[in-house]
């Protein structure tokens, strides 16, 4: 074997090494200043970057880099220096995925004579800029570059040649870590938005296993803090109650009775999770495709009705009156319950109709119910 094919071999296999620890960098992410700084030896050149700016330098963002460049100055440059980089439309603008060295680009003389050349660039020694475009949203680019210290030379063809290997597989890994990201996001949105219910919401496999509780629901299933001795007892459904409520077996409407350990009657409800949304609430053992509601099968008043106060100007007293609405259909038990004649409940409920533009107790408790919040307490 020839030296040409030897170092034909050698410079395959690590490029082979290079691009599968690439794709490790994108699940990975503490990988990159390590995976960048072999790519800067790849290449070849004094440190390696991933960042993003737009045309005039204006907007700018650093993803990742190797470390081998001063801190203080990699600040320096994306906090207040590079809208004074010449390279910046040459480098916005340039093809995609295509090996491009900055000192090809733009005149040599121009740059070294930049006040970005002298207060930023040749201080660390930096001559030039190899780089690949990897995204480009109208005047904002995603870059991958390497950079050139005085002792490397200007970059060439082999430079161009080596970001161009390496430029799809960057490209790819950035783009994995940006949908796994956005999922990772969007599961912890998902995972805010159902702790914050005050109703119990469980979250099943398709066997009928649990496999995320919101606060409230490990409230009602004794997984936090709760226990047999509690008032209303906990609930303990099994794989077979919840395996059946998943196929229907109770109701079409997804719907089943349900007992607390004290005989406290529950309702469950169902809401099926879209298949393409499954993948963004991996929250357990298996992947969620229901979404199980639960609460008290009797209408429980709010304890802290002050919305419903507010929104209607009630006083304290008609407040008192709308409420005891709730338990009690007759004017007489509703005065009795609350100390009062049943002439003074019937000039509240005359005022609490008028202003809520109301004809019947019946609607009152369904305004009340509307106006119960969904939100945990604060």
């Amino acid at each position: 074997m020839t030296c040409t094919a030897s170092l034909k071999v050698i410079v395959e296999t690590d490029l082979l090494d290079l691009v599968a620890s690439i794709y490790d960098a994108a699940v990975m992410s503490e990988l990159w200043p390590r995976v960048l700084d072999a790519s800067r030896e790849f290449v070849g050149g004094t440190s390696a970057a991933i960042f993003a700016k737009n045309v005039t330098g204006q907007r700018r963002q650093l993803f990742h880099i190797d470390g081998r460049l001063d801190p203080e100055q990699t600040h320096a440059y994306f906090s207040r220096l590079a809208p004074m980089d010449p390279s910046n439309t040459v480098q916005v603008y340039a093809e995609l995925e295509v090996g491009e060295v900055t000192s090809q680009r733009l005149s040599p003389e121009d740059f070294a004579q930049s006040r970005f050349m002298s207060e930023w660039a040749t201080p660390q020694g930096i001559v030039d800029v190899g780089f690949t475009t990897l995204e480009r949203r109208g005047d904002w680019a995603a870059l991958f570059g390497v950079f050139r210290h005085e002792r490397d030379g200007l970059g060439d063809e082999e430079m161009r040649h080596r970001l161009g290997l390496l430029a799809p597989h960057v490209r790819r890994a950035v783009n994995i870590a940006g949908i796994i990201g956005r999922a990772n996001r969007s599961t912890e949105t998902f995972r805010s938005m159902i702790d914050g219910l005050a109703t119990a919401v469980i979250l099943i496999d398709s066997e009928g296993r649990i496999v995320h509780a919101n606060h409230a629901g490990d409230l009602l299933l004794g997984r936090r803090g709760g226990n047999d001795g509690r008032p209303d007892g906990v609930l303990r459904p099994d794989r077979t109650t919840l395996r059946r409520l998943l196929n229907g077996s109770y109701s079409s409407s997804g719907t089943a009775h349900l007992e607390t350990t004290s005989g406290k009657g529950m309702v469950a409800h169902l809401l099926p999770l879209p298949s393409s949304h499954r993948s963004i609430v991996e929250l357990g053992s298996g992947d969620p495709v229901a979404a199980v509601f639960i609460q008290s099968a009797r209408f429980e008043p709010p304890s802290i009705p002050e919305g419903l106060a507010r929104a209607f100007d009630l006083t304290p007293a008609e407040l008192r009156v709308a409420l005891a609405t709730l338990r009690h259909d007759k004017v007489a038990d509703v005065a009795d319950t609350l100390g009062v004649s049943e002439a003074t409940v019937k000039t509240h409920l005359n005022h609490i109709f008028s202003k809520t533009d109301t004809k019947r107790q019946a609607d009152i408790v369904k305004l009340v119910a509307a106006y119960r919040s969904p939100l945990l307490a604060g």
